[in-house]
């Protein structure tokens, strides 16, 4: 019955990504999905911003709707800036950072590999961003540990992902793959640290030019 049902969600996915990489084929076969994807160049930009997108809104949803018992998160302090820096957002700094490494450095994976490569990665914590946050209402703390390690796992096999798939679209060695991987929080980071500045930046030059504004038509019309 298990093996009817699994074979018909195989066919259901392989018509739905007919010509494209199925994003479950680089969870549970990422050898064979990572050449696909660096060879055949077919990996899909459309895919993979709709796993971007359904990612954002796990997190949002885990935000919001986990269990009270496992949540320190009061409703009325839900901001959801915050939901989309720690999730959307940080996928975009690590791809643009780790393309600008890579070309710094001798990455053969351009943005848009990394881009697909990124986002199709992301299936393990989709899925257990909406797996945790319906158990979150089931069960009690001592079956939920069966969850945090269902999590943990989740969280340990996005890591290994990522790591195989840098090291074969950019074609480096493993202790290389780390090196570049660590250098691209480091980037991440510093375009954050870009970014907040050149925020505050405009703001305080708004501010002054509203200021000289009021100022000078103060003095016109005095």
């Amino acid at each position: 019955m298990m093996s009817k049902i699994l074979n018909k969600i195989k066919a259901v996915c392989n018509r739905l990504f007919a010509g494209k990489l199925n994003p479950f084929l680089m969870v549970t076969h990422p050898s064979t999905a990572m050449e696909d994807l660096k060879h055949k160049k077919n990996g899909s930009t459309f895919y993979a911003t709709l796993l971007l997108l359904a990612f954002t809104v796990s997190a949002i949803i885990k935000a919001v709707a986990t269990g009270f018992i496992y949540s320190t998160l009061r409703i009325q302090d839900f901001n959801i800036i915050t939901v989309l820096c720690t999730s959307g957002v940080m996928v975009l700094l690590f791809v643009v950072g780790n393309w600008a490494l890579c070309t710094l450095f001798s990455g053969e994976g351009g943005m848009k590999d990394i881009y697909i490569m990124t986002c199709y990665n992301l299936t393990p914590l989709i899925f257990f961003n909406v797996f945790g946050t319906i158990m979150s209402q089931m069960l009690i703390p001592g079956e939920y540990v069966f969850v945090s390690i269902i999590g943990t796992c989740c969280s340990l096999w996005f890591i290994c992902l990522m790591v195989y798939g840098a090291m074969t679209i950019h074609n480096y060695t493993f202790w290389g793959t780390i090196i570049n991987l660590i250098m691209s929080l480091v980037a991440m980071a510093v375009i954050f640290f870009l970014v907040f500045l050149f925020i505050v930046l405009m703001q305080q030059l708004y501010v002054f030019v509203l200021t000289l504004y009021t100022e000078v038509r103060m003095r016109i019309y005095a």
